[in-house]
């Protein structure tokens, strides 16, 4: 696929995994009136999106920052391992249920700051809308551990919460230029690299 193409289809998996987010969190609210286990698994569902979303960022934009793109993919993979996992053990007692959707969601809030604090070439409201989205997520999540006593269905409440933040950012990230920036900007390094071989061998 060439770089030119990239930003484009990009673009659109952040529009379709935003707005798939967005709707699973809303459902699993609604669900969660029903059946707490039926309102975790939708929720496991926004969570598979996220891990996907995340690992196209450590490939696609991350190209110049190689922790931060090692610990996004790291955070993809295991976002995605926990929801397949929480779905094979899905009988298991609410209170371990709860416990690893959490831990995901912290490592979510971790990934906001970290593009906010490392990807200095984003405009600051961007930098700015990814921490905060990050303290928050990081709260929510923590409050699973830090109250044990509020019941699950609220704590599930909480993680949908953060979860419903994150689709949001995301789909406010995906209709801005930025990732078209940072490829060109790349592209544009490679390219004068390039040109400027010649010259030093001259």
């Amino acid at each position: 696929m060439s770089e030119s193409r990239d930003p484009s289809w990009i673009h659109l998996l952040d529009d379709v995994i935003g707005i798939a987010v967005i709707v699973v969190a809303l459902v699993a609210v609604l669900e969660l009136t029903f059946s707490f286990t039926y309102a975790l698994e939708i929720f496991l569902i926004g969570l598979v999106a996220m891990g996907v979303a995340w690992i196209v960022w450590s490939v696609y934009i991350m190209h110049s920052h190689t922790y931060a793109r090692i610990f996004m993919f790291v955070t993809g993979v295991a976002l995605i391992v926990i929801a397949l996992m929480e779905f094979l053990f899905i009988s298991l007692p609410p209170n371990l249920l709860i416990i690893y959707p959490a831990i995901a969601m912290l490592l979510v809030g971790l990934s906001r700051i970290v593009l906010g604090v490392v990807l200095g070439e984003l405009p600051l409201w961007i930098q700015m809308l990814q921490v905060l989205a990050g303290i928050l997520t990081l709260n929510l999540a923590a409050f699973v551990f830090i109250f044990p006593g509020i019941n699950f269905s609220t704590m599930l409440i909480l993680l949908v919460i953060s979860l419903l933040t994150n689709g949001l950012v995301r789909l406010i990230v995906g209709r801005t230029d930025i990732k078209v920036q940072r490829i060109q900007s790349r592209g544009d390094t490679v390219s004068s690299e390039q040109t400027s071989d010649p010259m030093e061998s001259d």
